[in-house]
C-alpha cells in the first residue's frame, strides 16, 4: 500500500486559509469564524504529522487514518481555492468596473446564493476534519522536527564521470574485450550484469565515451530499452542514434531494411542499456538484423537479469562488482563532507558504519552521502545509522533500504515533489522548468513570503539533484536542423535512476499514474488525483475527467513522437479541481472545457496546437500562473482583459505568426517573471514602457522596435536590469524571426530590404542587456552601425548564438571572433559588409597561422552581396587564417567570396554561389556532407567556365555520404568522369534542375556513367527535371541498393517509356529490386505509373492531375503496405482488382473527384487496418469485398463523401458494420471504441477532432 504524504500539503491548505484578502472577504461572508477554526485544528495536528508519516510503514490504522484527512485536506483546499477566486473576481470589480464582465462567466450569479452553498460546504469539510483531528489524538502522535535543507553554492556541478569512483580497474577490462582484435566475430556482445544501484548505465556510459572506443567505433549507438523489448521500437531507436535523424518508418519490413543498411559493414558500438527481456525468440529477431555489422562491431548490453545475459552474451558476462569499502568511504565522503567541509572524527565513524550498511552499491552511498551532508549533529548521524528502515528487506520492486532512508530524510515538501515526478513515464526526460511550475500549480513549493515561487523551486530541484534523486542533469538548447522542431529556449533536463522511479511509484501508488497504454486505464481510480497519458491512443477529456473527478494535473503528449487525437463527447465535466492541463501537440483548435470548470487551474500549455482563440472568460482565471501558447500558428489575439490574470507568471507566445498585436496594459501583470514576446505598439499601455518593472527571464522577442521613439523610450523598457534573461531577439518590424528559417533558402524569399528607422541607432544602444545572454539576435536594424555594447566581448562573453540578420546598411560586423564560448553564427543579408574579421585579429598570430572563433561549430553566410574576404587585408597577410572547430559551414549568395580560412574540424558545407567559386571546395575532400548550387550570374549569363577557373573534382571525395546539386551543365563533366570514388560512400543524392543528368550533355557523350558509379545510393530526390521525359531506366539500371525515391514537380514525365530498352542496356532482373518507398508529388503530365517492384512498401501519388490510373503501377507491387492517393481529379479508377495486396494495411484515398468506385476483391486484403477517403463525392457504395474487411480495421475516416457518409451513418446499411471499429471519423460521427493503441503508417494522418 502506498505511502500517504501529507505535511507539505497540510501546509498550502492552512497558508490558503490564513490568506489576508479571504480574511478580509470572509468577515463580510460571515465564514470568519469557520476560517479560523479551520486554522485551529489544521494546525494543532500539522507538527504530528512527522510522526504519523513514519509510523504508517508497521501501522494500517494510521496508515488509512491519514488517508482520509488527505481526501479531507483535498475537499477544503477546493472550497477554499472557490473562496479565494470569489474574492478576486470581488476585487476586480473594485479595482475596475467590471461586474456584470466578470460575474457572468460565473455559475455563482447570485452572491447570496454563492455564499449560501459554498458556506454549506465549509461547515461541513470543517466538521469532518475536526472528527478527524480528534481521531488522530488517540493515536498519541509526538511532536516531530522537519528535516531542513542547507545552503550550497549556486555554481555547484552535478554528478558526471569525473564523479565515478571505483571502476577504473572496471573500465579497462572492458575496453580491452572491446578492442580485442584476435576476437574475430564481425558482431560480439558483452552483457554487464549488477542489480540496481550497481553503476552498470554510468559504467556504460563511460565506456561509450572512451577516447579509445571514440577512435575505434563507428557509429557508436545508444539505446535505453527498459521494460518493454519491442523490436520495431529499438530498431527505430538504433536508427535515430546513428543517424542523428528520428526515424519515421511505421512497417517492420522498411525498419529492417533501413537498419540493416545503417550498420551493414561498418564496425558499430551499440549500447542497449536496462534490459529486461528474456524471452530468446526476440533477441534472436533483433540480433539477425544486427548481425550485418563489419568485423569487430560489438554490443554491450546492461541488465540486472542473468537469464538476459545468458540469451545475449556471446563474450561471456561481465558481473559487476559492488565497491570496495574503501571506494564506498571515499564516494561517501566526497558527498557528505562535500567543498572541504570539516569531517570531525565522531561523525566519521559514525559515516564508515553507515557506509558499510550500504553493501557496495554506488547508488545508495552516494545518496546517503548526500542526505548526511545535510546533517551536522552527531544524533542525526546516530538516527541515519541505527534507522528501522535497515531491517526492511528488498522488494519485489528492488527499492532499497538505503534508498527509503534518504527518502524518508527529506524536508516533507521534498518529499511531495520528489513522488509527483511518479506522473512520468520511466527514463523520461523531464525539463527542470516544467516541472517548477506543475510543483507550483500544485501548491508543492512552500513560500515565506521573501523569494520567488520559481527561485524556491530552483532550490528543490538542485536538492533533489544533489541527493541524487535526480540523475543525468544536463543543459542545453535543442537545436537540430534534421528535425522540424527547434526550441528557443535554454533547457536544464534530468532523469530519475529506475530505483527511484519505482521508489516514487511505490510512495504514490495510483494517486499519481502515467498511461501510456490503454489497457492500464482501469489503473485509474478515485484516489488518483495526478495522470499523464501518451500514446497513439486518442484521448476522450470528458469521459476520462467525469471518470476521475479528483484529478488535479492532467498531462498529455509526453512522448515527443506522438500527437495526441482528443475527442470531447461533452459540453460539461464533472471534474472542477483542475490544477494543471497540458493538451500541448494534440489536435485540438478550441478550448475543449468551458471556464467555468477551470476555476483552479493554474498551469495550461496549448503549445503546438491549431487553437484560434482564447474565450475572452480565460481573463478570470485569477488563479493561473503559467499560459503557454508558443507555436499557435492560428492564434490571432489574447484576451483584451487579460491584465487582470494576477497571479500570471510565465506568458509563453512566440512563434504565434498571426499574433500582431497585444493587449493593452502587459505591465500590470506585476507577477510576470516570462514573456517570450512583446509586440511594441504606438497607443497607451502597449508601448515599451510596458515591460520596465517585469522581472522578465528566459527568452524575450521584442518586435515592432521602430514604434521606439528615441533612446529615452527605449531605455524605458528596462532591459539592463532583467538579470534573468538567456535570449534576446530584438525586430524592427513584424517579419517574424524563426529559427528554423534563418538559413534556408525559402526563408528570404519574402523579405523586403529594411526601410531604415528613426533613431534605430540610439534605441539598439539604450537595448542594452546584462552580461550573461546566452542567445543574441538583432533582426532587420536599420542603423548604419551596431552599438558599442555590440563591442564589448566582456559583455558578451557567454553568448553561444548570434544571429545577425537583413542588417542591410551596416558595414562592419562586431568584433565576434574573440568571444570565447560562441558555438553558432548567423549573418544574413547583410549586404554592405565586405569581410568577417577586422585587422586586429592578426594581433595575435603565432607560427604563422592565427586562430579566430575559438568554439564556433557552425557559421552561416548567407545574401552578403559584398562580402569579399574573411579578414580585412587578408591578401597582405603572411598567416593563415584557422577555425578550429567549424564542423558545419553554409555559403548562400555571396558571389564575390572567392577564399577559405584553414577548415580542419569541416564536416558538412553547403554553398550556392557562382561556377568560379566552385573551386573553393576542392580542397575540402574529407567532407560527409556537400550541397552544391550553380546560378546565373545578374545579367542573366552563366558565370565562366569551370575550365578558367581552380578545377574542382569529385575524384577524392571518398567520405562523402550526402550528396545535393542544383547546378548548370558545367558541372556535368564532374560528374560523368569522377565520381568513382563515391560509389562505396554516397549514400543521399538530391538533384535539382539538373535536366543534363538524362540527356546527353555539351561535354559528353552521355551521363550514364555517372549513374553508374551510384552503386550505394539508398536515397534519390529528383526535384524540377523538366528534361525528364519517360521513366529513366536505363539511368536507374545500377541502383540496385536504392531503398526511396522521390520526384518531384518533373512536369514533363509522363510516365514508361512506349519503348522497349535495347538488349545491351537493359540488363538482367527487375529494375531498383530494393525500392521499399516511392513518392511522385506535383508531376504534372504523369499519365500513368512504370512497372514497380515487388520489394515496394509504400506509395504516395500527390497532385498529379493527369494520371487516369493505377493499373500498370500496382499490378506487381505485392509487398504494398501503405498506399497515398491524393489530389489526382482525372483518377476514375484504381485497378480492377485489389487482392493480390495481401499485405496492405493503410490505405488513403484524398481529392480525387472523378473516382466512382472502388475494385472488387479488396476482401483479400486482410492486413488492411487503416481506410481512409475524403472528398470523392461521386463514391456513393462500397464494394461487397470491402464490407466483409470493415469488421477487421482499426480505423477508418469518410469524409466529404456526402452519399458515402448517408450509407455509414446511424441508420445506413454499413452503420452494423462500421460501429465495431475502434477508431471512427464519419463527418459529424465522431467517436473512439478504441481498444488497442493504433499503428502509425508513413502516409497515415490522423485528422484533427476538434
Amino acid at each position: 500500500m502506498p505511502d500517504v504524504l501529507l505535511s507539505a500539503f497540510l501546509s498550502v491548505v492552512i497558508k490558503k486559509a490564513t490568506d489576508h484578502v479571504l480574511q478580509q472577504f470572509g468577515v463580510t461572508w460571515g465564514i470568519h469564524e469557520k476560517l479560523k477554526k479551520l486554522e485551529r485544528k489544521l494546525l494543532a495536528i500539522q507538527s504530528k504529522l512527522g510522526d504519523a508519516e513514519e509510523r504508517q510503514v508497521k501501522d494500517a490504522a494510521v496508515k488509512s487514518w491519514l488517508a482520509d484527512l488527505k481526501d479531507a485536506a483535498y475537499e477544503a483546499d477546493d472550497i477554499l481555492d472557490e473562496f479565494n477566486v470569489e474574492a478576486m473576481r470581488r476585487k476586480a470589480e473594485i479595482q475596475i468596473d467590471m461586474t456584470k464582465k466578470v460575474r457572468s462567466f460565473f455559475s455563482f450569479h447570485n452572491p447570496l446564493w454563492f455564499r449560501f452553498k459554498l458556506g454549506r460546504k465549509l461547515n461541513a469539510i470543517v466538521e469532518e476534519i475536526e472528527n478527524l483531528v480528534d481521531e488522530g489524538n488517540k493515536f498519541g502522535f509526538t511532536v516531530k522536527t522537519q528535516p531542513q535543507t542547507s545552503d550550497r553554492p549556486q555554481s555547484h556541478s552535478y554528478v558526471d564521470g569525473s564523479e565515478v569512483i571505483g571502476r577504473e580497474e572496471d573500465i579497462e577490462k572492458i575496453v580491452k574485450l572491446l578492442l580485442d582484435h584476435e576476437n574475430n566475430q564481425n558482431v560480439a556482445v558483452l552483457p554487464i550484469v549488477g542489480m540496481g544501484g550497481l553503476g552498470k548505465t554510468t559504467l556504460a556510459q563511460l565506456i561509450y565515451n572512451d577516447e579509445r572506443v571514440q577512435k575505434h567505433f563507428q557509429p557508436r549507438i545508444w539505446v535505453c530499452v527498459s521494460d518493454e523489448f519491442d523490436v520495431a521500437k529499438l530498431a527505430k531507436g538504433i536508427i535515430a542514434s546513428a543517424t542523428g535523424v528520428e526515424c519515421e518508418l511505421s512497417t517492420m519490413e522498411l525498419l529492417q531494411r533501413r537498419l540493416r543498411e545503417v550498420v551493414s559493414g561498418k564496425r558499430y558500438l551499440l549500447v542497449l542499456d536496462d534490459i529486461w527481456n528474456e524471452d530468446q525468440a526476440k533477441w534472436d529477431e533483433l540480433k539477425t538484423l544486427l548481425a550485418t555489422g563489419g568485423e569487430g562491431s560489438r554490443i554491450v548490453v546492461t541488465t540486472r537479469s542473468e537469464r538476459a545475459s545468458s540469451i545475449m552474451g556471446t563474450l561471456g558476462t561481465y558481473p559487476l562488482p559492488y565497491l570496495t569499502e574503501e571506494d564506498s568511504w571515499a564516494l561517501f565522503r566526497k558527498r557528505a563532507f562535500e567543498g572541504g567541509a570539516e569531517e570531525p572524527q565522531n561523525l566519521v565513524s559514525i559515516g564508515k558504519e553507515i557506509v558499510k550498511k550500504c553493501g557496495g552499491l554506488p547508488l545508495a552511498v552516494k545518496t546517503l552521502g548526500g542526505l548526511m551532508h545535510s546533517k551536522s549533529q552527531e544524533r542525526e548521524w546516530l538516527s541515519a545509522r541505527d534507522s528501522e528502515i535497515w531491517d526492511l528487506q528488498v522488494g519485489e520492486d528492488g527499492i532499497l533500504p538505503a534508498l527509503r532512508l534518504s527518502y524518508s530524510h527529506l524536508p516533507s515538501h521534498l518529499k511531495q515533489c520528489f513522488a509527483f515526478c511518479a506522473i512520468f513515464p520511466k527514463d523520461y526526460e523531464m525539463e527542470k522548468d516544467l516541472l517548477i511550475q506543475l510543483w507550483m500549480a500544485n501548491g508543492f513549493i512552500p513560500s515565506d513570503g521573501r523569494k520567488e515561487l520559481e527561485d524556491k523551486g530552483h532550490e528543490i530541484f538542485t536538492e533533489l539533484a544533489w541527493r541524487s534523486f535526480f540523475q543525468d542533469i544536463k543543459e542545453f538548447r535543442e537545436y537540430d536542423d534534421r528535425v522540424f522542431r527547434r526550441e528557443l529556449y535554454y533547457k536544464t533536463t534530468c532523469k530519475m535512476h529506475d530505483l527511484m522511479h519505482e521508489l516514487a511509484r511505490s510512495i504514490t501508488g495510483n494517486e499519481c499514474l502515467s498511461i501510456l497504454d490503454p489497457a492500464r486505464w482501469e489503473d485509474i481510480s478515485n484516489k488518483t488525483r495526478h495522470l499523464s497519458a501518451s500514446g497513439t491512443f486518442p484521448l476522450n477529456i470528458h469521459r476520462n475527467l467525469n471518470n476521475c473527478p479528483k484529478i488535479r494535473t492532467l498531462l498529455s503528449s509526453l512522448l515527443k513522437e506522438f500527437i495526441t487525437s482528443i475527442i470531447v463527447t461533452a459540453d460539461s465535466s464533472k471534474s472542477k479541481s483542475l490544477r494543471a492541463l497540458d493538451l500541448h501537440k494534440t489536435t485540438i483548435t478550441r478550448l475543449p472545457l468551458a471556464i467555468a470548470y477551470l476555476k483552479h487551474l493554474r498551469y495550461l500549455d496549448l503549445s503546438y496546437t491549431s487553437i484560434e482563440a482564447l474565450p475572452d472568460a480565460t481573463s478570470t482565471l485569477f488563479n493561473l500562473q503559467t499560459l503557454k501558447l508558443s507555436n499557435c500558428w492560428e492564434i490571432r489575439k489574447l484576451p483584451e482583459d487579460i491584465r487582470n490574470m494576477s497571479s500570471l507568471r510565465h506568458l509563453y507566445i512566440d512563434r504565434c505568426r498571426r499574433l500582431k498585436q497585444l493587449p493593452a496594459g502587459i505591465g500590470q501583470l506585476s507577477s510576470l517573471r516570462t514573456l517570450t514576446k512583446y509586440i511594441v505598439g504606438n497607443d497607451a499601455g502597449r508601448r515599451i514602457g510596458e515591460l520596465n518593472s517585469l522581472n522578465l527571464g528566459g527568452l524575450l522577442e521584442l518586435y515592432n522596435l521602430r514604434n521606439v521613439r528615441d533612446a529615452a523610450d527605449a531605455k524605458e523598457a528596462n532591459i539592463r536590469s532583467k538579470y534573468n534573461l538567456c535570449s534576446l531577439i530584438l525586430c524592427w518590424d513584424m517579419i517574424e524571426w524563426e529559427p528554423r528559417s534563418c538559413h534556408e533558402e525559402f526563408g528570404y524569399r519574402r523579405f523586403e530590404d529594411v526601410v531604415p528607422a528613426e533613431k534605430a541607432e540610439e534605441v539598439l544602444e539604450a537595448l542594452r542587456p546584462h552580461g550573461g545572454l546566452k542567445l543574441l539576435t538583432v533582426w532587420r536594424y536599420g542603423g548604419v552601425n551596431f552599438p558599442t555594447w555590440m563591442m564589448d566581448s566582456l559583455l558578451l562573453q557567454n553568448v553561444v548564438e548570434i544571429h545577425l540578420g537583413v542588417c542591410t546598411r551596416c558595414q562592419h560586423l562586431p568584433p565576434l571572433w574573440q568571444l570565447p564560448f560562441l558555438k553558432f553564427l548567423y549573418v544574413i543579408k547583410m549586404d554592405s559588409v565586405k569581410h568577417i574579421c577586422s585587422s586586429t585579429i592578426y594581433g595575435n598570430a603565432s607560427n604563422g597561422t592565427v586562430q579566430a572563433f575559438p568554439l564556433l561549430k557552425r557559421l552561416v553566410l548567407h545574401t552578403m552581396q559584398s562580402l569579399e574576404k574573411w579578414s580585412e587585408f587578408e591578401e597582405t597577410a603572411e598567416v593563415m587564417l584557422v577555425f578550429p572547430y567549424l564542423a558545419e559551414l553554409e555559403i548562400i549568395d555571396c558571389p564575390n567570396l572567392m577564399t577559405m580560412p584553414e577548415l580542419p574540424s569541416l564536416k558538412r558545407l553547403k554553398m550556392k554561389g557562382t561556377n568560379k567559386q566552385l573551386g573553393l571546395i576542392c580542397s575540402l575532400t574529407t567532407l560527409s556532407s556537400l550541397s552544391i548550387g550553380v546560378y546565373k550570374t545578374s545579367n542573366g549569363t552563366e558565370s565562366p567556365p569551370l575550365a578558367d577557373q581552380k578545377k574542382m573534382s569529385f575524384k577524392y571525395f571518398r567520405s562523402l555520404e550526402n550528396l545535393a546539386i542544383t547546378a548548370s551543365e558545367d558541372l556535368a563533366p564532374l560528374l560523368e568522369e569522377e565520381t568513382r570514388g563515391l560509389s562505396s560512400s554516397l549514400h543521399y543524392l538530391v538533384i535539382r534542375h539538373c535536366n543534363w543528368f538524362f540527356s546527353p550533355s555539351q561535354q559528353s557523350s552521355s551521363p550514364l556513367a555517372f549513374w553508374k558509379n551510384l552503386t550505394s545510393l539508398s536515397s534519390l530526390w529528383m526535384v524540377c527535371c523538366d528534361d525528364l521525359v519517360y521513366w529513366p531506366e536505363a539511368e536507374f539500371r545500377g541502383l540496385n541498393s536504392l531503398k526511396k525515391l522521390r520526384l518531384h514537380r518533373c512536369n514533363k514525365l509522363v510516365g514508361p517509356s512506349p519503348l522497349p530498352l535495347s538488349s545491351s542496356s537493359s540488363g538482367d532482373g527487375e529494375l531498383l529490386p530494393n525500392l521499399e518507398e516511392l513518392e511522385i508529388v506535383e508531376c504534372d503530365g504523369l499519365l500513368e505509373l512504370p512497372k514497380l517492384p515487388t520489394s515496394l512498401r509504400s506509395l504516395g501519388v500527390s497532385c498529379c492531375p493527369k494520371i487516369n490510373s493505377l493499373t500498370q503501377g500496382l499490378r506487381h507491387a505485392t509487398a504494398l503496405q501503405s498506399v497515398h492517393i491524393s489530389d489526382c481529379p482525372s483518377l476514375t479508377f484504381l485497378q480492377v482488382d485489389l487482392g493480390h495486396l495481401t499485405e496492405l494495411k493503410s490505405l488513403d484515398i484524398i481529392s480525387c473527384s472523378k473516382l466512382s468506385s472502388l475494385p472488387e476483391g479488396m476482401q483479400e486484403l486482410t492486413a488492411l487496418q487503416n481506410l481512409s477517403i475524403s472528398h470523392c463525392p461521386r463514391l456513393s457504395s462500397l464494394p461487397e469485398g470491402l464490407q466483409r474487411r470493415l469488421l477487421g480495421l482499426q480505423y477508418l475516416a469518410i469524409k466529404g463523401c456526402p452519399n458515402l457518409e448517408r450509407q455509414c451513418k446511424i441508420g445506413g446499411p454499413y452503420w452494423c458494420l462500421v460501429s465495431r471499429i475502434p477508431y471512427i471519423e464519419i463527418l459529424s460521427e465522431r467517436r473512439s471504441n478504441f481498444s488497442t493503441c493504433l499503428p502509425s503508417f508513413s502516409y497515415f494522418r490522423r485528422p484533427s477532432t476538434i
